[in-house]
Parts: structure tokens; sequence; C-alpha cells
């Protein structure tokens, strides 16, 4: 008698296979708008490093020492979207061929739209027409489920952040700490006040001092994040009220890992014939 093995789930994509797919789809758009006649530029990525940043507290030193909070990062972001080559682009072209290019890449004003309802509450709206839906429709094949599953995915923290902050160990955690990060000088309750405070700290000083006055704080931050074993502790807990709050939408998520590990290898399919 063979006994079966129960099926493997399948893995969320990781940082490096999202920016894989990112990078897809938006050769798949510059392939489709080239088809109406018109030209158009695959924004400037930032890497899976660049983007460590975004998180509640800073864990690693060596990011940390090397890009504060990611204010040079987010400087450099900012300067290419001011000069993005398609916005410069589509500005230019006359009245009449701007509708055109508008309707080429989302469907313009009259594209019909899908509206998505939150975990937590409220909802997001987006079109669904042109060479960006013919894009999500090659990766993830069917667009409007892609749209509902990806928005109940990665909208989930606003569920569980409430409790999991006022958890015991968490509180205990972030006490040790605010007290690691006070005998260094730093005296602040939590990550999130550091980065409110930053505007003030920085205000007047030329690029390079301002880096380091961020370097500073988020070296600090990073180095009694391992203190007081916040990666450790933080990422049980979070993996455990995400579960729970998971629960009700366990089959949403089965087709977001689904298809997202789907369009991955489309993607890579994709970005080799590119190069």
């Amino acid at each position: 008698m063979t006994v079966g093995c129960a099926a493997q789930p399948v893995q969320p994509l990781t940082e490096a296979e999202l920016l894989q797919v990112e990078r897809a789809e938006q050769a798949l758009i510059q392939e489709c708008m080239t088809r109406h006649g018109f030209r158009y530029w695959p924004p400037a990525q930032l890497s899976a490093e660049e983007r460590k940043g975004s998180k509640f507290m800073l864990t690693d030193v060596n990011w940390a020492r090397r890009n504060g909070y990611g204010g040079q990062l987010r400087n450099r972001v900012m300067a290419a979207k001011a000069g993005n080559q398609n916005h410069v682009y589509a500005t230019g072209l006359p009245a009449g061929e701007l509708a055109r290019y508008n309707r080429a890449l989302d469907g313009g004003d009259a594209a019909s739209t899908m509206t998505v309802r939150l975990p937590a509450g409220g909802s997001v709206t987006s079109r669904t027409g042109g060479c960006t839906a013919e894009a999500y429709e090659r990766l993830y094949g069917d667009r409007s489920t892609w749209l509902r599953v990806s928005t109940i995915a990665t909208n989930l923290q606003p569920l569980y952040m409430p409790d999991l902050v006022d958890d015991r160990r968490f509180v205990a955690v972030l006490r040790n700490w605010s007290q690691c990060m006070a005998g260094r000088g730093h005296p602040y309750p939590n990550p999130v006040a550091i980065r409110s405070s930053l505007p003030r700290l920085t205000k007047g000083l030329d690029p390079a001092a301002a880096h380091a006055v961020e370097v500073e704080l988020a070296v600090a931050e990073a180095t009694c994040a391992r203190s007081a074993s916040y990666p450790e502790i933080a990422r049980s807990l979070e993996d455990d009220y995400r579960e729970r709050a998971a629960r009700p939408y366990s089959r949403e998520l089965d087709t977001y890992r689904r298809l997202g590990r789907a369009a991955f290898e489309q993607a890579k399919q994709i970005n080799e014939t590119r190069h």
C-alpha cells in the first residue's frame, strides 16, 4: 500500500522574485505601448537591498550603516520621478494623441474600474483597461481575481497590528530596546518617534550631514534591536497574529500564492527573452 504525501503549500514570492515579476510587467507594458505607436520607458526599480528600510524597526546594522533610514535612496527615487521620461513624453503629445496614449496605457478616463474591499475596511479602485491590464492578464491570468486576492494578501496587517503591539512580549522587547537606545544617548520610546524627529534633526543640513545624522540613529536602532532580540521575538509574534487574522481568507491567500508563483515562472521567460 502506497501512502500519498501531503501537497506542500505554495511559497509566497521572495522580494527578489517580486522584482522579476515587476520587471516583466513593465516589459510587457512597453511592448504593448509600442504596438499602439507610443514610446514607453519602464521606471527604475529599487532593488531588494534598497527596500529593506521600510520595516517598523531596522535590524540590519550593515544596511543601516550604508543607508541610514534610506533618505538618500528616497531622494534618488523622487529625482527619477521628477524627470520621469514617460511623463515628459506624454505631456508633450498633442491633446488628441495624449488621450489616445492614456487609453492605450490603462483605458483612459472612460475605462471600467474594479473596486476591492480591504480586510480592515475601506476599499481601493483600479482601472481595468489598456496595456496595464493586458500585462496583468498575461502574467496572472484573470486580472480581476488577481486584484482581489492581492489586495487582501497585502493588507492584512491592520487587522492584527493593534493586538500585536499590545502583546506583553512585544511591549517588553520594545521597553528593552528603548532602554538600550537611551544608554546610547538616544532617548526614544519607539522607532516611529525617531522617524518623526528626522525632519527636525536634519533641517538645514547639507545632504552629507543629514545622512550622517540618519546613519548614527539607524545604526543605534538596529544594534539595540539585536540586543533586545527584536528580530526573533517580533517575527514569531507576527507569524502567530498574522496566521490568526488570515484564517478567514485562506482560500484567497492560496490563490494569491498560486497566481504569484505562476506569474514568476512567466516572468523568468519574458525577462530571459529580453536579454
